[in-house]
């Protein structure tokens, strides 16, 4: 709409803004013009002085001059637009009346006059933040040079004069007022459009994660000093990224906005909503709003359940925080970070509270700066001085260096530090570190191993008194440096110059085919009969497989980092717990490097990993001390999983009970005679059924069998089944489990469908008819993401 220059075709409440926004912008212009019109003052008292020998009003002057630069003193300390107002109408009255004076006894006044009449509401015009102010100021001024007009009596050609030259500066200054006005008022609403779009998440129409922290920096800080309790919801929308790749990112858009608009209907009036970034958002809201913090988080997590999707219904994770007199909104949101944290691995679509402050932040992860990440650790106690380290010679190597970064290694069931992993870095002449690519570009086998063994004596010696109590030290080797004849002897005696106990020694096997695996084997023999330990590197990546670990039979295993983070192809659940599992069977530690995230770290004790590295745990340094914070955050990490799973636990119980009421009131119909068809009818028709059966008393023969609602989900055609249960189910846990709680519906799993080849949890009940064990039992879909399975059921 276009603009006006007329207030009243204002909005009243932006009225106010723009003359708000006009006083902070006219300040320091009406300050500068009116100096500069003192100063014209002063000339035209200085010339009326000069020129005119009548007697010259010495004191009106000297009071006019004060009181004017009182009144350009006042303009910064003006905070209302009224205040405004009133300092320039006292300037233009009393410089008028200052005038007035200075012309009075002269022998042409108009002459003197008509400049000042002109100029001083000419230039004033544009000053006025309101036309009110400007009216008002005309008049209050025009009836100041009444006393000089009256003053012409008897000169009515000086009179004419001098009220069409008043008739012309008037319609110059509404020119300029008006126009100045207007220009003012159009820069107001693009400034405001441009703010508006600047804090405005484009896309949901909620604040943006700078316009909101802005604006929450300023509700704590009220809060704090009036004492008033506020909340924090951060909030996630679960498995978001689903409906972009399943049903394009027009679908997902539209879920984010319906999903803001649910948020700011739930959310009373005085709150601050915004998205922070992705599938993330936020509400700060005042308690004194709520009548309980509690229910007001779950009204907001049902009132996005409700919000649909392609395939059902939006859920969203909550976590929640309450204001503290020594918080800053960075806190706030990390204390709500950490509980929505808690909420998404306890399952998702629900709301979890602060448990009070928290000392791990649960975002930290590689892409922090390395300086950040290292200030946020504290060292420990200096390990004890080595003046024969200092004596030393240096490995020199291409023009630089060698030196020692070494890595902490953690065990997590002790949540001590076992371990540091020497890591080699080059340093110029300057101590700058060399750039990899530089250091070890363009090398010959033959280089490789020489360089191999030179680091090997300069990661002992740099470890040599300095190496932790209770820690050992971990050292990469190269398969054909491993195994080299009489090598396993002369690391042994280097080790023993260092002062270190090879038993205190893990040897990593790096991922390299430089040796066979027979050799490999032959090798880890001769090192461990000299005390070493030995570890396998890189473990699933290229050439460290499965047939290579059992043959050297290695005391740790460390995973690749892809393969830790290798998910369930449809649920998108870790598989690591599994590959910890078989490790574990062969009497193999397992330990997990490249833990960049609080997330990784959970996974890994859920997965029951024995000793984890990264730099969530600390970074590669020249320093042996270990970080402070890293045993907190595994404490962090296991009280995480220890309430996850008993939340996951609780909530499969209820999901499970009716289901495995369903099975024993259809067991109850079948022992009263009814065919299987019609008993197992209301289990088959479940949304989460994959197919239900029974079974005769050892497995077989199949006696019945129908697929359920869910078999078209999950059965894509890849089983190599026939699709019929003929063969013996009694070894299956679901069966004997069963058998031995005759009369019992039980749950069992997950297994792999034969049939269909995907997880399924399996419901049984095992009965008695004719003298004789029957089995029902129901698939039922593990994938299923919407649903809280544990890790194990």
């Amino acid at each position: 709409m276009r603009p006006t220059v007329f207030p009243f075709a204002i909005a009243k409440g932006d009225r106010k803004r723009f003359h708000d926004r006009s006083l902070d912008h006219q300040r320091p212009l009406s300050f500068g013009t009116m100096m500069l019109s003192i100063g014209a003052y002063v000339l035209f008292a200085v010339a009326r002085a000069t020129l005119v020998a009548a007697p010259f009003p010495l004191a009106v002057s000297v009071t006019a001059l004060v009181s004017l630069a009182l009144l350009v003193m006042a303009i910064p300390r003006t905070h209302t637009t009224a205040q405004f107002g009133l300092v320039g109408v006292c300037y233009v009255v009393i410089m008028q009346m200052a005038a007035n004076e200075l012309v009075a006894g002269t022998l042409n006044p108009l002459a003197w006059m008509l400049p000042a009449v002109v100029a001083i509401m000419v230039c004033a015009a544009p000053l006025w933040l309101t036309p009110a102010h400007f009216i008002t100021g005309s008049i209050c001024y025009y009836a100041a040079t009444l006393p000089f007009f009256f003053g012409l009596h008897g000169q009515p050609e000086s009179q004419a004069i001098f009220l069409v030259w008043v008739a012309i500066s008037f319609m110059t200054a509404c020119v300029f007022h008006f126009g100045f006005y207007r220009f003012r008022y159009r820069h107001f609403q693009l400034e405001q459009q441009l703010t508006s779009r600047a804090d405005t998440d484009p896309l949901t129409g909620v604040k943006n994660r700078r316009a909101f922290l802005d604006a929450a920096t300023a509700r704590v800080e009220a809060s704090q000093r009036a004492k008033h309790g506020l909340m924090l919801l951060l909030i996630d929308v679960d498995l978001f990224k689903s409906i972009n790749e399943q049903f394009g990112y027009g679908a997902g858009d539209k879920a984010l906005q319906n999903v803001a608009n649910a948020i700011v209907e739930t959310a009373p009036v005085p709150a601050l909503s915004a998205r922070m970034g992705g599938e993330e958002f936020v509400v700060l809201v005042d308690e004194n709003a709520l009548t309980s913090p509690a229910e007001f988080a779950e009204a907001m997590r049902a009132a996005i359940a409700r919000v649909p999707r392609p395939d059902g219904y939006v859920s969203a994770s909550i976590g929640a925080a309450r204001l503290t007199p020594e918080d800053t909104i960075a806190s706030l949101l990390e204390r709500a970070d950490e509980a929505l944290f808690r909420a998404r691995q306890a399952g998702r679509n629900q709301v979890a509270f602060e448990r009070g402050r928290t000392l791990v932040p649960v975002r930290n992860t590689a892409s922090s700066g390395a300086a950040s990440t290292l200030a946020s650790f504290a060292p420990l106690a200096a390990p004890p001085h080595d003046a024969s380290r200092e004596a030393a010679t240096p490995t020199r190597w291409r023009n630089a260096t060698l030196v020692s970064h070494f890595q902490p290694l953690w065990s997590l069931p002790r949540e001590t530090l076992v371990g540091v992993e020497a890591l080699l870095r080059g340093e110029d002449d300057a101590g700058n570190l060399v750039a990899p690519a530089t250091l070890f570009a363009g090398l010959t086998l033959a280089e490789l191993g020489e360089l191999d063994v030179l680091s090997h004596a300069c990661h002992l010696r740099n470890a040599s008194g300095r190496l932790p109590a209770g820690a050992r030290l971990f050292l990469n080797i190269l398969p054909s440096t491993f195994v080299r004849a009489g090598y396993e002897n002369e690391l042994a005696r280097m080790a023993d110059e260092a002062g270190l106990d090879p038993r205190n020694i893990v040897l990593e096997l790096l991922e390299s085919d430089d040796a066979s695996p027979d050799a490999l084997s032959l090798a880890a023999n001769r090192y461990r009969d000299c005390g070493f330990l030995i570890a396998v590197d890189d473990f699933g990546a290229r050439y460290s497989n499965l047939d290579r670990l059992l043959r050297i039979q290695p005391d740790l295993v460390k995973l690749d980092g892809e393969l830790i983070r290798a998910r369930n192809r449809r649920s998108g659940r870790p598989l690591l717990r599994d590959l910890v599992m078989l490790l574990h069977q062969a009497d193999i530690a397992v330990v997990v490097e490249g833990v960049e995230t609080t997330e990784e770290l959970v996974l890994t004790v859920e997965s029951k990993v024995d000793i984890v590295q990264g730099f969530l745990l600390g970074r590669p340094t020249a320093s042996l001390s270990p970080p402070a914070l890293a045993p907190a955050r595994i404490d962090h990490a296991f009280d995480v999983v220890a309430e996850s799973r008993s939340v996951r636990m609780c909530r499969f119980d209820m999901m499970m009970q009716p289901l495995l009421d369903t099975l024993a009131q259809a067991a109850a119909h079948v022992r009263a005679g009814m065919p299987f068809a019609g008993a197992l009818e209301e289990l088959r028709a479940g949304a989460l059924c994959v197919r239900v059966f029974a079974l005769g008393p050892l497995g077989r023969p199949a006696l019945y069998e129908a697929h359920g609602a869910a078999n078209a989900c999950v059965n894509d055609g890849r089983s190599v089944s026939t699709g019929t249960l003929d063969g013996r189910w009694d070894h299956r846990a679901f069966f004997w489990k069963a058998a031995r709680k005759q009369g019992r519906a039980i749950y069992s799993g997950p297994m792999l469908s034969p049939l269909t080849h995907c997880l399924c949890i399996i419901a049984s009940i095992a009965i008695e008819m004719h003298g004789e064990q029957i089995l029902l039992a129901a698939e039922l879909d593990w994938a299923s993401p919407e649903l809280p399975w544990p890790e194990a059921a």
